[in-house]
């Protein structure tokens, strides 16, 4: 048996480690003596004191917090450290800091800022093309081929994506003559030329996945390259890229899912505390990401957060099973009775199936009316590609009869008699 790599070793390490130090414990400190004096301090995010209350142990103290901070640029407060039902138990020295959610942007250059959802995007894609070049190397697949295809495909993939989500949302931006509907959808939200206002604030993943599988199928035919092994690399490079772009929405506070416990009547079924203790440690949610969870009423639209609160993370829940499903398909390509080809259909319908599944929870789908229904497009056309993947997984085997990945070195059975 093969040692691990020893990048392969310090990435599980450091991974276990990260674990460990996102649900440890913080230390407790003894409550002193009766008659003991003691401070309750609240501190803003950066540690600045907003109020010093003394207290006397073994004697009530009214804890009340100051009014709520606003010093946080691009962010907005969420709550305190420690929630006001449990003021009263508080009977030793004690910090409460204030939660406020997380800056959406990375950099800010002048007036322009570089958006954690770009950037995550880029990033995906970016370390997409590093193992895919590393993968189509053991193919031995073109390097500059792949490279080309890259440099053409990427772009015509992100307007898909772009013109697939505004598909969806024309009274968005189709309005106010033809030119000003022209820049709206091109990203200059404002309907002018004014770069000041751009941003591609609309994405559909499924716009990006079927532009890119078409002008893959026309590059390869063009530069006579094997089209399931390219489509091999391109359903391992989606779904690892996904995970990433899903970061973004998160640090958007978008595409969550339905308020904590529910809503009856118009009314949270849970009090924010139960919300919160839910996602942090019933899910055992890391607490950055249950913080960030805490959404304002109305934000991306009423229907989106009809209530403030905290909401379901279902960019998590989505970005957890693409990870599970990329390494399904890292295991697959090292199997030698996996066709060519068979890794696009896996990605179909792995893809599809945990689509569909998230679509059911999210607040904010994009839909069509079809006969009097409304339909979740992504739901619908996550069904096309369940059926695309398994009719392409019988292709494989009746029409195409592509090769097998017996025949490429690295293989777990390589080398090996049977």
């Amino acid at each position: 048996m093969n040692r691990l790599p020893k990048h392969r070793a310090i990435g599980l390490v450091a991974l276990i480690l990260t674990t460990f130090f996102l649900t440890a414990c913080a230390p407790q400190t003894e409550a002193p003596e009766a008659g003991t004096p003691y401070q309750v301090v609240f501190v803003d995010y950066d540690d600045t004191v907003l109020k010093t209350i003394d207290c006397v142990a073994g004697t009530p103290c009214a804890i009340v917090p100051p009014a709520s901070p606003d010093n946080k640029d691009n962010a907005y407060f969420t709550r305190w450290s420690v929630f006001p039902e449990d003021f009263e138990s508080i009977d030793r020295a004690t910090t409460i800091k204030a939660i406020y959610t997380h800056d959406n942007r990375v950099i800010v250059i002048g007036n322009r800022a570089i958006l954690w959802y770009s950037f995550t995007i880029m990033l995906g894609i970016m370390t997409a093309l590093y193992f895919g070049l590393k993968e189509g190397k053991r193919l031995k697949l073109n390097q500059d081929a792949l490279i080309d295809g890259f440099l053409w495909i990427v772009p015509v993939a992100i307007l898909g994506a772009r013109l697939w989500y505004v598909m969806f949302e024309l009274d968005s931006f189709v309005y106010g003559g033809f030119f000003p509907s022209i820049l709206r959808v091109l990203g200059f939200s404002s309907g002018r030329l004014d770069f000041s206002s751009f941003g591609l604030s609309g994405l559909a993943i499924h716009g990006a996945f079927f532009t890119g599988l078409v002008c893959a199928i026309y590059y390869t035919k063009k530069r006579k390259v094997d089209l399931s092994l390219v489509l091999d690399l391109l359903a391992v490079g989606f779904i690892y890229a996904q995970t990433f772009g899903r970061w973004g929405n998160f640090m958007n506070q978008e595409a969550h899912g339905p308020l904590v416990g529910g809503i009856t009547n118009g009314v949270a079924n849970l009090t924010l505390k139960e919300q919160y203790e839910y996602l942090r440690y019933t899910l055992g949610i890391p607490e950055f990401i249950a913080n960030n969870m805490y959404i304002t009423r109305g934000l991306h639209g009423i229907d989106t957060a009809p209530l403030t609160g905290y909401y379901h993370p279902t960019f998590l829940y989505e970005l957890l099973l693409n990870w599970l499903g990329f390494f399904v398909m890292l295991i697959l390509r090292r199997l030698p009775k996996v066709r060519f080809g068979d890794l696009m259909g896996v990605y179909l319908v792995w893809y599809g199936s945990v689509r569909i599944f998230i679509e059911s929870l999210r607040t904010d789908p994009l839909t069509f009316e079809l006969f009097g229904l409304t339909i979740k497009s992504a739901q619908a056309t996550s069904v096309l590609m369940i059926i695309g993947g398994i009719t392409l997984w019988i292709l494989n085997r009746k029409v195409f009869k592509t090769g097998d990945y017996g025949t490429i070195p690295g293989h777990f059975r390589f080398g090996k008699k049977a």
